[in-house]
């Protein structure tokens, strides 16, 4: 985390974020709402194949082929607890019919899910993992915060499969200093967020917000599959929707109104390394090392940028040959 990301210890190449679930559905929602068309499905897909993925790499073969011979319940265990840790939501098994036939089945009970369509691409990609199947999902709302979801054997359209692939970051060194906790070595900052193991439910202490530990590229396989769909206008709608939601004073500007700030807010989320920070009247221009989700990144900067100066603004980005992400919120002219 000195270079600004969260990486899996076994998979480097799995990068993780640590984010305000707040943040992720808003900012779908405002998707759609800006659109005007469902974009759940795609959720669904991309975490479905960003959970094979870590979960696939995690677990040593041997263990896998144990699993798999010892039935579809130790599964369900494992998504359970992917649940409590990850901050995904409290996850109960309910019926499961495994025969290793094509009606094989699995039903959860899922009380305050992060995202229930990122939350069904779990489940799905938990059993593409393990029980080396595919599985399609469906939900069911049964009380105001709980869900029924039930995850059956079904093949994935061929062609949204094949381009909802995830991405492989490269990285560069960083010099982020990161207290350490004495007892268990993890990040001290950990120890100011509430861990509810039972609930899957991980919340700020300072803010009360709610958190989730996400892989990234699940979200940009999404913006890129709705790039594919929609064109490159896309892109202006993913960072509208995202400043929308950072207009609404979900963030303090406390934590933007400095370089280190915005650097420690970034970095213990696992969005990159800012390298530079500049306040003119120009307007407000950052460089970041190994920087994701480039368009929310745009966004949030924009809508900080308009919170600080109370005027509309414009944003423009790129990515430099050295990989550095450039961005500028102006006024609007």
């Amino acid at each position: 985390m000195s270079n600004g990301t969260i990486v899996q210890r076994k998979n480097p190449y799995h990068r993780m974020i640590f984010i305000e679930c707040e943040n992720i559905n808003a900012t779908y929602r405002n998707i759609e709402e800006i659109i005007g068309v469902s974009i759940g499905h795609l959720l669904v897909e991309a975490k479905r194949k960003a959970t094979f993925d870590f979960i696939d790499r995690f677990l040593p073969a041997g263990i896998k082929t144990f699993v798999q011979l010892a039935g579809a319940r130790i599964i369900a265990r494992n998504v359970t607890a992917l649940g409590g840790t990850m901050g995904y939501g409290k996850i109960k098994p309910v019926e499961i019919r495994r025969i290793h036939g094509r009606d094989d089945y699995a039903t959860f009970h899922v009380e305050n899910p992060y995202s229930l369509p990122l939350l069904c691409g779990d489940i799905a990609g938990a059993f593409n993992a393990i029980d080396r199947r595919e599985v399609g999902v469906s939900y069911e709302q049964i009380s105001p915060d709980v869900y029924e979801v039930t995850g059956r054997v079904s093949r994935h359209p061929l062609e949204l499969k094949e381009r909802l692939q995830g991405r492989r970051y490269k990285y560069k060194t960083g010099e982020i200093e990161i207290e350490r906790c004495p007892a268990c070595g993890g990040p001290g900052f950990l120890s100011r967020y509430r861990w509810d193991m039972e609930s899957g439910i991980i919340v700020s202490r300072d803010s009360g917000h709610r958190k989730a530990m996400i892989g990234p590229a699940a979200l940009e396989s999404v913006l890129d599959e709705l790039q594919h769909e929609l064109g490159d206008t896309i892109a202006e709608t993913v960072i509208e929707a995202q400043r929308r939601f950072v207009r609404t004073d979900f963030y303090s500007l406390e934590e933007a109104s400095s370089e280190e700030g915005l650097r420690r807010h970034l970095s213990l989320r696992g969005m990159g390394n800012l390298r530079e920070m500049e306040w003119s009247e120009d307007g407000l221009s950052l460089r970041l090392e190994n920087a994701c989700l480039h368009l929310v990144l745009a966004g949030l900067v924009k809508g900080l940028y308009e919170l600080a100066t109370g005027r509309d603004a414009e944003v423009a980005w790129e990515l430099d040959a050295g990989g550095s992400f450039l961005v500028k919120a102006r006024p609007r002219a």
